[in-house]
């Protein structure tokens, strides 16, 4: 087995990432949830948009609409702990490639 082959079993086998995945199935079957993402994510472009062309009063509009979805969408059941665990298992991902990079790093520069 390759070192690859390992670090991708060590992080599959996680706690973190197993239940992430165990969400991700609930979240990507749930119809009320992805159009909850939808709208969320029509309302951030909005939200850029306004920020980009100087309009402050639709931005501010959109500020508060955005969080109030975000919020609506954060009590959906789960969905919170799903965030936070793709959040988690980013960071474990970067601190991994850091590490990565650095080790080479070494290994190049003697």
């Amino acid at each position: 087995m390759s070192s690859i082959d390992k670090l991708k079993e060590y992080y599959l086998s996680t706690p973190e990432v197993k239940r992430l995945k165990e969400l991700e199935h609930y979240v990507d079957h749930n119809e009320k949830i992805k159009k909850a993402f939808d709208e969320l994510k029509d309302i951030q472009k909005k939200l850029v948009s306004s920020k980009e062309f100087h309009q402050p009063k639709q931005y501010q509009m959109y500020l508060s609409l955005y969080n109030t979805k975000k919020e609506e969408l954060l009590d959906m059941p789960f969905l919170e702990e799903y965030l936070e665990l793709v959040e988690i298992v980013g960071n474990m991902l970067k601190e991994l490639s850091n590490s990565i990079e650095y080790s080479m790093a070494q290994k190049i520069n003697g």
